[in-house]
């Protein structure tokens, strides 16, 4: 994100907030995940292909599980990642339209359909769960402020890195990285235990876990 918390501008222009060595830094951290999680939103808007790749910027033959939360299969059958190596699984919902599922099942993603937590999105926790079954470890979200605000809002994040880029974006509709329902007070927000900070580049990053005990 920009130094004023901000991930795109007011139009949605993501690339690139930060720079190519944080970006290095990411595909390490994808190389080392089970999987990666993104939402619909940052699908259309970004059309990622969601890859581990080398240093070349060859994709991997061993590559973590695409996951995507897209409660009505709105994922183009055209999208990038379901023509990159590995496994896109779409987390659909029971309003899922069925000629949207075989769709994107034809243009060879995996569907999965859970049960719908609020209007839109998809039981987070099940979701969890059936990743569990497939073997999914260490989960990596790439998503926008929907999705993140979700999990910080039902407790599911054991680990954050915040990438920040020394720059000033601006504009009182840009988005922003969490959004979701929040706390009502400062007393409730989440904590960050053990931060460590390191810049990379012109782009600093700050680990730590979240912790919400007073």
């Amino acid at each position: 994100m920009s130094l004023d918390g901000k991930i795109a501008t007011y139009t949605g222009d993501s690339k690139w907030v930060s720079g190519p060595l944080a970006r290095d830094e990411v595909q390490r951290m994808r190389r080392e995940c089970d999987a990666i999680m993104v939402g619909i939103n940052t699908v259309l808007a970004d059309d990622p292909q969601l890859t581990a790749r080398a240093h070349d910027g060859s994709a991997l033959n061993r590559q973590p599980l695409r996951v995507v939360l897209d409660s009505h299969c709105r994922t183009p059958s055209e999208a990038r990642m379901l023509r990159e190596p590995g496994t896109t699984l779409i987390i659909a919902s029971g309003e899922a339209p069925g000629q949207e599922i075989e769709r994107l099942r034809a243009a060879g993603a995996e569907v999965w359909s859970g049960p719908l937590h609020s209007p839109g999105m998809v039981e987070m926790s099940e979701v969890l769960v059936e990743l569990g079954h497939r073997d999914v470890v260490s989960l990596l979200v790439e998503g926008g402020g929907i999705i993140l605000g979700s999990l910080f809002d039902m407790g599911l994040v054991d680990k954050v890195n915040v990438f920040i880029a020394p720059v000033i974006i601006g504009g009182s509709q840009a988005s922003s990285p969490i959004e979701g329902h929040g706390p009502e007070f400062m007393s409730q927000a989440w904590k960050v235990d053990k931060t460590e900070i390191r810049q990379i580049g012109p782009d600093w990053l700050i680990t730590g876990y979240p912790n919400r005990t007073p």
